[in-house]
């Protein structure tokens, strides 16, 4: 969604120059994939995960920013192995004219990608708990999450409300294809990558944590499984479908600033 939305705000010269970077996209194999627009290749850096070399770069997908203590950039973003760090370095490489068509490919891919990973609050923050990953919860009663297991907070956020939220607009088209106002856009233009990871990070805050029908302080872990239901997807998803539609933009701001100039 993140990358059909980009598309709509792309121009001429940008579009242009990413079709010509798709035309003999790769997929984690080798094989062309015929995929020629960002919404088909936004998914690439997770399908590369499970080989030797996507496995060296799993922490690019996260700038773990503690909830609790101190956030010091140099120690969750060690030897620039974060999102925020990668992104920057991949936007470098795409508007590279020099480098490789293949390097600029895979850079295409990592920023669409990247761009949406840090719109994902739990992909911004952690509070002891892996960004989530270790905090057990059920979604309308569900806890199976296959094939990873028991479902968790960062996955409810990754996954589940995101399908709910899909089914309850009417599908991706449907949020997609709702118009921007131009204030919107211009106000969620602004910003460097550092806010927009300050912003989801503050989202994992005051909204993923503090709405959670449990106490959640930095003195108190989370042992048990925590029930979501109707009350905590119905302030959650909004905020979720705002965040997609601002990495939607400004994954435009940024294609047009490196290609379409």
């Amino acid at each position: 969604m993140i990358g059909e939305l980009a598309e709509r705000h792309l121009n001429p010269k940008a579009k242009s120059r990413v079709l010509d970077l798709l035309e003999a996209d790769r997929m984690a194999d080798n094989q062309r994939s015929g995929r020629r627009t960002l919404g088909e290749v936004a998914n690439w850096a997770d399908e590369i995960k499970d080989t030797d070399w996507g496995k060296r770069r799993g922490s690019w997908h996260y700038d773990d920013v503690p909830l609790c203590g101190s956030a010091e950039y140099a120690k969750y973003c060690r030897n620039g192995r974060c999102a925020s760090a990668q992104l920057a370095r991949q936007i470098e490489i795409l508007g590279n004219e020099r480098a490789r068509p293949g390097q600029r490919n895979e850079a295409l891919k990592w920023v669409v990608h990247l761009v949406g990973d840090i719109h994902q609050p739990l992909h911004a923050a952690n509070r002891g708990d892996r960004g989530g990953n270790r905090v057990q919860v059920s979604f309308f009663g569900e806890r199976d999450n296959p094939p990873y297991g028991a479902l968790n907070l960062h996955a409810v956020w990754d996954v589940n409300m995101v399908r709910r939220l899909i089914a309850d607009r009417g599908g991706e088209s449907a949020i997609v294809s709702a118009p921007v106002a131009a204030r919107d856009r211009s106000a969620w233009e602004r910003g460097s990558i550092a806010d927009w990871v300050d912003e989801s990070h503050r989202i994992a805050e005051e909204t993923v944590y503090a709405l959670l029908p449990v106490t959640a302080s930095c003195s108190n872990k989370i042992v048990d499984v925590v029930a979501l239901d109707r009350t905590y997807y119905a302030k959650a998803a909004p905020v979720i479908e705002i965040q997609i539609r601002k990495a939607g933009v400004r994954l435009a701001r940024v294609l047009n600033e490196t290609l379409g100039q």
